[in-house]
């Protein structure tokens, strides 16, 4: 008798803590309605300044080598957003921030497809308190409802990635004629 009401008392609260833990680390249930993984999250960073313009062309009068990115904007059910806004802003090739003007920083708008197109240069490497960030492109990803995502993108085979590099956030990088070019996909919610 004593051994069945420490079952009954114990077996749920062993449950309740396995499924919390279970869905603690995975952010959740799964949802079989959501065929894309959301694009993960990564800090905003200090330099952000609102009001960028639209331009898909960033740092045309800067030195450094020219790098182009493209992909798509998608829905976690794999939908393109038309008119998803690209809010970009980055180093220039030795590492240092515009605050002056907007340079390196601007919005792209997704077109019908969803598609966005971003030419820029290779941005640099910077020290921070002694530690040396990766090259970067800080990145907010919003959908024309407003709903908006927060990253940054990374190089494949950088010696500085930090703890704030994510492994689905490193671009692989192709050179053709002396331009860099990568695709990344971008999946929001809708």
């Amino acid at each position: 008798m004593l051994l069945k009401k420490i079952i009954i008392v114990i077996v749920p609260i062993i449950t309740v803590l396995v499924l919390g833990s279970v869905l603690w680390q995975n952010d959740g249930l799964p949802n079989s309605n959501h065929s894309c993984a959301l694009t993960e999250g990564n800090v905003e960073g200090p330099y952000y300044i609102a009001g960028a313009p639209q331009k898909e062309k960033l740092g045309e009068l800067l030195e450094g080598e020219k790098l182009i990115i493209s992909g798509h904007v998608f829905d976690y059910n794999c939908n393109p957003i038309p008119g998803a806004i690209i809010d970009i802003w980055q180093t220039d090739s030795e590492g240092n921030y515009y605050f002056e003007d907007f340079t390196l920083r601007g919005k792209i708008h997704a077109d019908e497809n969803g598609i966005y197109h971003l030419e820029t240069i290779f941005p640099g490497k910077y020290s921070e308190s002694g530690i040396v960030r990766p090259s970067h492109l800080h990145v907010k990803i919003s959908s024309p409802e407003g709903e908006q995502l927060t990253t940054q993108l990374y190089f494949a085979g950088d010696e500085h990635h930090d703890w704030l590099v994510k492994p689905s956030l490193i671009l692989q990088i192709n050179e053709t004629d002396g331009v860099k070019y990568s695709e990344f996909d971008f999946t929001i919610a809708p």
